[in-house]
């Protein structure tokens, strides 16, 4: 009864932007036991695929076919025998599993005749969707039956029975995905590529949907359109979006000129608008740069909107204080906020490269400069007059990703950036360690794009701005998270490996100010058992600063000798328990061993063993190592796993390039 396991189960909730997501439930136990019995299940298939086909078929037959299997009857055991039937997916030769499938295929379809009432059926036909989801190989290469399987999925669609319309659209997607050439191509029999057959009957196949299948509809047919030559996917996207663009212009004339502030005051419209911006949202998402028109079409409204509806939240906060914010319609109007945000980062994203861009006839600096411009005064002014509680932290990652992908035009905002978002974020997580937590995070996803992308406008900085900077690095550093630390570790050693490649007037400056600060605040983590888990990068920021010293770069504000003396005073102050014979030997191999990264890193950890306090923590020292370990082992298992033909699952990441075969 090995085939008896179940899928992992997958949790439909309200997330507090009021939108309905998906979230898989996770129990590392159940999925590890899913895993071993999949595993299984394939090798038992390649020990003898034919005795697995018969044990399949006859588990199918006898637990749904026969004459008593209405009083047999179980939905909870079929679900796990068609989830083991999808299991064993790339296992079989190509002409067996085509047989074998036909075979599931054409019993199910038995069953669904079979049983009675709308839930019974449901189950079955779940279970059918699911299956021929999990064989894109044989969708691919039986065109006819693929166009089945999608007019089914669609009439599913229309099947109000709980999860059927889930289900439905989730295949539709996967589908897409592994199978969009057959999709843009022509096919025997067929007088215009599926892509374009769709087209008319989009208002059809989501009129009962809900947002969130409205959208996961709308992303498998943007897969096709990938697909297609570079030179017609504007043209579909516009075919595709035609209704969608026709429901913004309704919903533009149905906001009043004259008072547009009380129009957005109907839950309804702003919820039409939250809908319009997610599908066009995840358009993009797949398509990329092709979205370029689509997205001209909306951008200036849009930005209206955002706008309007920025200065509503703000002038109600201001007035009322911050329990506005729990009113739906406020709530609906910062979902419209966050949904335009969403939408321009994922353009620029996918758009912003060479290549991407030249697709939609333009380089990234034509891109830039027609759509960045408008869109920074509406969302920095928004940013810095809202009350903490009314920032959005998806400006911040907005930020961080143009600092990424539009280095080169964003370097000139820098100043603009750190004035209108920078100090104000400052001032909301600098208090505690807490607060603000997405803030927090996505402010040092900023921090680390500029310090990446644009590291020469950080010296066209005020010198209060720029030691604000440092400051926040230095709390990073500092954080009892280990995310936020290891992330504020990451920015200032790059910082500290770019700093001394710029002219000497720039570091000399830079290590006058902060030299001795900063190797205090790094030894001091180092040292400190609360931060272990940073080790290797704090050891490799104490190597940097000692190798700049050893080297002359930090002329008189830091000479080698000064650096050893404040080394042997700081160590012997922290740690009196040691002899000074001991710091003295501990700061001379430090220098002496500067040249060996590995030698210094050992000689870093031998010290912090002889520290009491370390004494029962000598295995966090070793654990970057245990990582490395760890990633070259499974490194080298994903390699010889997808040897295995089927081990590794059909939507698997790694199997990625799959989805372009015919």
């Amino acid at each position: 009864h090995i085939v008896r396991a179940k899928p992992p189960e997958v949790t439909i909730k309200e997330n507090e932007e009021g939108h309905i997501v998906r979230a898989e439930e996770e129990d590392t136990d159940e999925i590890a036991l899913y895993k071993m019995i999949r595993e299984a299940l394939i090798y038992l298939t390649h020990l003898d695929p034919a005795n697995m086909e018969n044990i399949m078929l006859g588990q199918l037959s006898r637990e749904c076919l026969t004459d008593s299997s209405n009083e047999r009857w179980s939905p909870t055991m079929l679900n796990r025998l068609c989830w083991a039937i999808g299991s064993i997916s790339g296992a079989m030769q190509e002409i067996n599993e085509k047989r074998f499938l036909v075979s599931v295929i054409k019993d199910l379809l038995s069953l669904c005749e079979l049983k009675r009432g709308k839930e019974n059926k449901a189950v079955v036909a779940s279970n059918i969707m699911y299956v021929v989801g999990q064989y894109p190989r044989f969708l691919r290469a039986h065109w006819k039956f693929l166009k089945t399987v999608l007019f089914k999925l669609f009439e599913f669609m229309h099947e109000n029975f709980p999860g059927v319309q889930e289900m439905a659209v989730d295949t539709f997607l996967k589908i897409c995905q592994k199978c969009k050439r057959k999709f843009v191509t022509d096919q025997q029999g067929e007088q215009m590529p599926f892509v374009e057959e769709i087209v008319g009957r989009i208002a059809q196949d989501i009129s009962e949907l809900e947002h969130l299948h409205i959208c996961t509809y709308f992303e498998a047919v943007a897969y096709m359109i990938t697909a297609a030559p570079p030179g017609n996917r504007a043209r579909l996207v516009a075919q595709i979006m035609e209704i969608f663009n026709e429901k913004w212009m309704k919903v533009l004339a149905s906001i009043c000129p004259n008072s547009p502030l009380e129009s957005l005051q109907d839950n309804n419209l702003l919820r039409e608008i939250s809908l319009i911006l997610r599908v066009n949202e995840r358009m993009v998402s797949a398509i990329g740069a092709a979205c370029k028109e689509q997205l001209s079409r909306i951008y200036m409204d849009m930005l209206r909107i955002y706008k309007l509806c920025s200065e509503y939240i703000s002038n109600s906060t201001a007035q009322h204080g911050t329990q506005v914010m729990n009113y739906t319609h406020v709530k609906l109007m910062r979902n419209v906020k966050r949904d335009t945000l969403r939408l321009v980062q994922t353009f620029v994203d996918m758009a912003a490269t060479e290549t991407c861009a030249a697709e939609a006839g333009m380089s990234v600096q034509q891109l830039a400069q027609q759509f960045i411009p408008p869109l920074l005064e509406p969302v920095l002014a928004d940013y810095r007059s809202n009350l903490p509680q009314a920032r959005d932290a998806e400006v911040l990652d907005l930020l961080a990703t143009l600092a990424t992908r539009l280095s080169e035009s964003i370097s000139q905002e820098v100043a603009r950036i750190f004035e209108m978002v920078f100090e104000c974020t400052c001032d909301m997580i600098r208090g505690d360690f807490q607060s603000y937590p997405d803030h927090r995070s996505k402010f040092y996803g900023l921090l680390k794009a500029i310090n990446l992308h644009c590291f020469q406008s950080l010296f066209f900085l005020s010198e209060s701005q720029l030691k604000l900077y440092v400051d926040s690095l230095i709390w990073a550093v500092k954080h009892e998270q280990p995310q936020v630390a290891d992330m504020g570790l990451q920015i200032l050693a790059k910082f500290l490996e770019q700093i001394v490649c710029c002219q000497p007037q720039v570091y000399l400056g830079f290590f006058k100010q902060y030299y001795f600060t900063l190797l205090q605040d790094i030894l001091g983590v180092l040292t400190d058992t609360f931060h272990k888990s940073g080790f290797k990068l704090q050891q490799q920021i104490v190597l940097q600063m000692i190798v700049v010293a050893e080297r002359g770069l930090t002329g008189e504000a830091a000479p080698k000798q000064r650096v050893m003396e404040f080394l042997y005073d700081l160590i012997g102050k922290s740690f009196p328990m040691l002899h000074r014979s001991q710091v003295e030997i501990f700061v001379l191999q430090c220098f002496t061993l500067s040249r060996d990264p590995r030698e210094f890193q050992e000689h870093m950890r031998d010290f912090l063993i002889t520290l009491r306090e370390w004494g029962s923590h000598e295995a966090a020292l070793y654990e970057d190592d245990r990582r490395k370990a760890l990633d070259e082992a499974q490194t080298a298992e994903q390699k010889w796993r997808m040897q295995v033909p089927g081990l590794v699952p059909q939507y698997d990441p790694a199997r990625a390039s799959e989805m372009d075969d015919l």
